[in-house]
């Protein structure tokens, strides 16, 4: 599967696309993994959004990426989400590579932290990441605070 990625600001996003992006974070985060939390945090407008469209156009995968200091001293990555049609065929994998390609470009540093959820810790350590913190309870789901040191 090919994957088209788009960089932007919340404020460069065309309102058609935010409103699919937020829906795919709710899909994802609230009603899959059943989720109640305040997914509109307030730190959408400070983000770097990476939004992963599919060959039919559709959001596929998408996170949002934070300057060092805006979350953590280092680069942050954070909401990361596959759609469940894009799981198991790379997508997830292609995302964070993007998304480490952004950071290495944008900040000048292969350095990246994350809050992964427990189960999909073995995803991150085979992206590079090494557990630091946790686990530990973030909205009911056990989490661990980790880094990608580069």
């Amino acid at each position: 599967m090919s994957t088209r990625w788009r960089w932007s600001g919340l404020a460069d996003m065309p309102a058609e696309l935010l409103l699919e992006v937020m829906q795919v974070r709710q899909d994802v985060f609230i009603l899959e993994q059943r989720c109640l939390y305040p997914d509109i945090d307030g730190l959408d407008p400070i983000a770097h959004h990476l939004v992963g469209h599919n060959s039919s156009s559709l959001v596929c995968a998408y996170c949002r990426v934070f300057a060092p200091g805006d979350y953590y001293s280092e680069p942050a990555v954070g909401r990361v989400l596959v759609t469940t049609a894009a799981r198991g065929k790379g997508t997830a994998r292609a995302l964070m590579e993007e998304a480490h390609r952004y950071c290495q470009e944008q900040f000048a540093t292969p350095a990246v932290r994350l809050n992964a959820q427990v189960q999909l810790q073995g995803f991150y350590e085979s992206l590079g990441y090494a557990a630091m913190r946790g686990p530990y309870d973030e909205d009911g789901i056990p989490h661990v605070e980790m880094l990608r040191a580069g």
